[in-house]
């Protein structure tokens, strides 16, 4: 199975978790709740790292002459005397 495909299945599944959750949710063990909750935070946390992987991954890959080219933020102060 593919990356994508398996996201995809997962946010699917999510969404009917989600609901049953929503309407059943109080009938889960403390148990199934704490490890509902580490498996997403270990989830969120691998998602996180990949995100910050490409970002960093996409500055090596741009060309600093972009970055020159580009505006700098104005601060502030700058905004409110412009």
């Amino acid at each position: 199975m593919d990356i994508q495909r398996a996201v995809s299945e997962f946010v699917s599944k999510g969404k009917g978790l989600f609901h049953l959750l929503r309407s059943k949710g109080e009938a889960l063990s403390d148990v199934d709740l704490m490890t509902l909750r580490e498996q997403l935070h270990i989830l969120d946390t691998e998602a996180d790292h990949l995100q910050n992987l490409k970002q960093f991954r996409l500055k090596e890959v741009t060309p600093s002459s972009t970055k020159a080219r580009l505006p700098s933020p104005m601060s502030r102060s700058q905004h409110r005397a412009a």
